[in-house]
């Protein structure tokens, strides 16, 4: 008789991504996932093929989410530097009170697992233009609307909004000054002028 999944695909993954986050790839045991997702060895198995599989399913669904929620909020703004200033503050502010202290899943499997992870690199690479040209494309609607300084070289302004966001994950792990990271936002965004 064939096994029947006692447990819902998607919420699995949620669960894999938050321990993998919290923890790591290589401080997350099987057993922490098999404890933490509720489900036995030979499901996880059997779904996801073990942990690197799992881990993989679980970065995946962590980039596909964030990005499609940057590009959703973006697209429901006018405001250019309002809306990128907004997006800078929920991340300084998101990692000033998480008790965990996670920082960004990427930003911690980029610091873990490169560059020993070849297919990983090619992810994080895809990921790193998925960003930019979500970031592109908003800063070109607000070049369009005159918004953002046509001397503005929107691919490189692009670019550093993703190293600018990268940065503050990494460095929200320390729990920096709040007020200093926020000057480096406004730094970053009166380029835009």
């Amino acid at each position: 008789m064939p096994r029947v999944k006692l447990f819902k695909e998607e919420e699995a993954l949620t669960k894999a991504m938050m321990i993998f986050w919290k923890k790591g790839y290589h401080n997350t045991s099987i057993q922490d996932l098999v404890d933490h997702l509720g489900i036995n060895r030979a499901s996880l198995y059997d779904t996801f093929g073990g942990k690197k599989e799992l881990f993989d399913s679980a970065f995946e669904f962590y980039r596909k989410t964030g990005n499609e929620g940057l590009a959703e909020f973006l697209n429901s703004q006018e405001n250019i530097k309002e809306a990128l200033r907004m997006i800078f503050r929920k991340v300084i502010e998101g990692d000033r009170v998480d008790p965990d202290n996670k920082g960004c899943l990427v930003a911690n499997a980029t610091t873990e697992l490169l560059p020993h992870d070849a297919e990983l690199q090619q992810v994080i690479s895809r990921h790193r233009e998925d960003v930019e040209q979500i970031f592109y494309d908003f800063l070109r609607k607000g070049a369009q609307r005159e918004e953002v300084s046509g001397e503005t070289d929107l691919k490189a302004m692009s670019s550093l909004l993703y190293t600018l966001l990268t940065g503050l994950r990494v460095t929200g792990k320390t729990r920096p000054n709040q007020e200093e990271s926020l000057a480096s936002v406004e730094a970053v965004l009166s380029l835009l002028d």
